[in-house]
């Protein structure tokens, strides 16, 4: 999360930084939910993608943390960029979720040609699955036209035909209604830099602990949660964890990276709190299209 984009609420000056695009000065949350269209495209595919021997995974081998990896992006200018995503139990049981910003670049008004992501990355080498290519992206399309709204998104990833992703790395389980007022959550990413307590060098899953909260009353309508600290470019997308169990790496996913506040709420990272019903529609437009 790099880049600096202005978002104006009300009186309250905000700044979101991630890897991929810039707020307009005339952006703003909207005081009531708007209708929401999902969206969708189809990823370039390098025909030397393909992923390890997964027959050779036993069960002992899979960790819900695995399902947290490492994304890269081809832009579709050619150049690289890279975010942080998770696998998620489904139905289709091969969707992982990050942020609208790392599939779509606002400021381009593109989306991105590739996307691949690595489960279980860390310490620098590729987890028991290698590389896996996004086959799809689905968000929302109001964040074509705003960028502060409803940044997060899915991702179908081009697994082995009858096999599911989450039987092999373990999965997320969600939230649909996010909870309010003040507790836990453990947050992950691939930080390059930012406040996070671990080698920041896109390299290392790195974990951050602490207390996530609702944004004040000055924002509109109670679209963000934050915590305090800025998680680092290259964690865009990267899962909050609700209940985690560092014992079985288990929780609820309520919330991705998103960006960073501005005065007066510095280095603040916050996270799209969806409702139900549009996560709900989004989720079933992603596995069945």
């Amino acid at each position: 999360m790099i880049k600096k984009y202005i978002l104006c609420i009300l009186a309250v000056l905000i700044t979101i930084t991630n890897s991929s695009y810039a707020f307009p000065a005339d952006s703003k949350p909207m005081s009531k939910r708007a209708t929401l269209v999902p969206t969708s495209v189809t990823f370039k595919i390098s025909s030397e993608v393909g992923t390890s021997n997964t027959t050779k995974i036993s069960v002992d081998d899979v960790n819900n943390l695995n399902a947290v990896g490492k994304l890269d992006i081809v832009k579709n200018d050619g150049s690289n960029d890279c975010c942080t995503a998770s696998v998620i139990r489904t139905d289709n049981g091969n969707i992982a979720i990050t942020a609208a910003h790392c599939l779509f670049d606002f400021n381009t008004q593109t989306w991105n040609s590739e996307v691949y992501f690595y489960p279980g990355y860390n310490h620098g080498q590729q987890g028991n699955i290698g590389k896996v290519a996004a086959k799809s992206g689905y968000i929302y399309d109001i964040f074509k036209d705003n960028p502060a709204l409803s940044d997060y998104a899915f991702i179908k990833l081009d697994y082995p035909e009858g096999r599911k992703l989450q039987d092999d790395t373990g999965a997320f389980d969600y939230d649909l209604d996010i909870p309010g007022d003040i507790y836990p959550v453990n947050v992950f990413g691939y930080p390059v830099d930012g406040d996070m307590n671990c080698p920041k060098d896109g390299q290392n899953l790195c974990d951050y602990e602490g207390l996530s909260y609702d944004m004040p009353n000055e924002v509109p309508i109670k679209s963000y949660r934050g915590i305090t600290i800025d998680v680092g470019h290259c964690s865009s997308g990267g899962p909050w964890v609700r209940i985690y169990d560092p014992n079985t790496n288990s929780g609820n996913v309520m919330g991705v990276s998103q960006g960073i506040l501005d005065l007066p709420y510095p280095d603040e990272t916050v996270a799209w709190s969806w409702t139900r019903d549009e996560f709900t529609q989004i989720l079933n437009f992603a596995e069945t299209n």
